[in-house]
């Protein structure tokens, strides 16, 4: 019962979500239609997504209180972590909660436009020297392919900055067209491949023939 119930509930739901989208009727009996309770669903998932992270935080708390407790290495960054996420939520909630409240308003604004914006904007920036890093070892020319990918991205580089446009004006117009009709193209191909897999991984999922979702 442990695997039938929850394959069951998950079955139903998914029926249920699907159904929504093709049947506009009401349920034999009943003054419901299925796009309300796909609606009630959806609200019912938005709940336990929040009961989730409300979990993943007190997990948090609970792996760095124990590294801050036992002084392991770079104990100091859990308690930053643990601090800033502690002064987040209590200030958070409490201009929420009152929204009147200038003071309570200012701070929240200075904190996330202060502190968590040039953070992950820093973050962001470092991540570029590994995207660059990235780049430098895939456009190597190694090969056939991976000579035209070279190309194709010295093309767009210097059709994007402004010294293309100088050393010959066609070169911004071969940049727009890789990036409107060669990108688009593969983005295309990858988005219809991901579509099909998506179906099939839930079609997996509804037909109880995937359970990694109940811990296996």
């Amino acid at each position: 019962m442990r695997r039938e119930i929850p394959m069951a509930i998950t079955f139903i739901i998914g029926i249920v979500l699907l159904a929504s989208y093709y049947f506009t009727g009401t349920l034999p009996g009943t003054s419901w239609t299925l796009a309300n309770v796909s609606k009630d669903i959806t609200t019912w998932g938005v709940i336990v997504a929040a009961f989730a992270v409300g979990l993943a935080s007190v997990n948090l708390v609970r792996i760095h209180g124990n590294k801050i407790a036992r002084k392991r290495p770079d104990w100091i960054h859990s308690a930053a972590l643990i601090f800033t996420m502690t002064a987040f939520i209590v200030v958070g909630v409490y201009n929420k909660h009152f929204p009147a409240n200038e003071t309570a308003s200012t701070l929240f604004r200075n904190m996330f436009d202060n502190i968590y914006s040039p953070l992950g904007a820093a973050m962001f920036a470092i991540i570029a020297f590994y995207v660059a890093s990235a780049s430098y070892r895939a456009f190597r020319a190694r090969s056939i392919e991976a000579s035209f990918l070279l190309g194709a991205a010295v093309l767009v580089m210097i059709g994007s900055a402004p010294i293309g446009a100088l050393i010959w004006d066609q070169f911004p117009v071969i940049s727009k067209w890789l990036l409107n009709v060669v990108n688009t193209s593969g983005q295309r191909g990858i988005a219809i491949g991901l579509a099909i897999g998506g179906f099939a991984a839930s079609v997996r999922i509804l037909l109880g023939l995937d359970r990694g979702h109940l811990g296996e």
